[in-house]
């Protein structure tokens, strides 16, 4: 069988990723590791932002192309309208061209969807290996070390009126969103259902509230904790941990 016609196949075989099997820890411990030698031994450094901003540039063209030249599902879930897709985007033409109301929806929108997704994979229905679940965890990858490089070395922080600003275009993009969930039968921003099993029916219209409203009040927090330095506190936490030590346990005390 021809390997790249293999990797880039449309016909799915309804398999889904074994979450917390080897290759899952695996992936989130690297994951970790290189977020905490990112916190702890990256300055400001441009080369890095440029080379995260390309490969998830890079890694964005190559998913929407596949969508769209297989015919996998190009409008359902072919567009860039998840909560990462726009955070990925956001990220890398924010770090390209400096614009700071895209570092923080790369960073805010960034850190919370990267972890989420990393930790509850939604990887689409095709068995290893195969572009999308590349794609999958290349993008969240680095899109958590984007947006930890942005909150712990750059320290982007959001104002009073930044806040103000991002909750209102997220609400907005909720509503556009669900508006065309509605029309294409899709579920973007997952605002139709969650990406994992609840055993109660909500009324439509209550649970895309219930997002929105869960979404703001995450982005809220978010602010709560970097303006009350939190952020500072947990870098101080993690340099002061020694991992050369080989039987010492790493314990997080906030």
């Amino acid at each position: 069988m021809n390997i790249f016609n293999y990797f880039f196949r449309s016909v799915p075989e309804n398999t889904k990723f074994a979450s917390f099997g080897k290759m899952h820890i695996f992936i989130l411990i690297i994951g970790f590791l290189i977020s905490y030698l990112i916190i702890k031994k990256l300055q400001v450094n441009r080369n890095f932002e440029l080379i995260v901003a390309f490969v998830l540039l890079i890694q964005q063209i190559t998913l929407y192309s596949w969508y769209h030249i297989s015919n996998y599902n190009p409008f359902t879930e072919g567009l860039p309208l998840y909560h990462c897709r726009v955070a990925i985007l956001a990220l890398a033409l924010g770090l390209i061209f400096k614009i700071n109301l895209l570092l923080n929806i790369g960073a805010y929108w960034g850190i919370f969807g990267s972890i989420s997704a990393l930790l509850v994979v939604g990887a689409d229905p095709f068995a290893f290996p195969h572009i999308t679940q590349f794609s999958y965890f290349i993008g969240h990858l680095f899109l958590l070390w984007g947006a930890v490089y942005l909150l712990f070395v750059r320290k982007i922080g959001m104002t009073n009126v930044a806040l103000r600003d991002m909750m209102i275009f997220t609400t907005i993009y909720h509503m556009i969103v669900f508006i065309i969930n509605n029309k294409l039968g899709s579920n973007y921003a997952y605002l139709i259902e969650p990406p994992f099993t609840i055993n109660y029916n909500f009324n439509p219209y209550v649970y895309a509230f219930i997002v929105i409203i869960l979404f703001n009040t995450i982005l809220l927090l978010e602010y709560l904790m970097i303006n009350f330095k939190f952020l500072n506190k947990l870098k101080l936490i993690v340099t002061s941990l020694n991992i050369k030590e080989k039987y010492n346990f790493i314990i997080f005390n906030l």
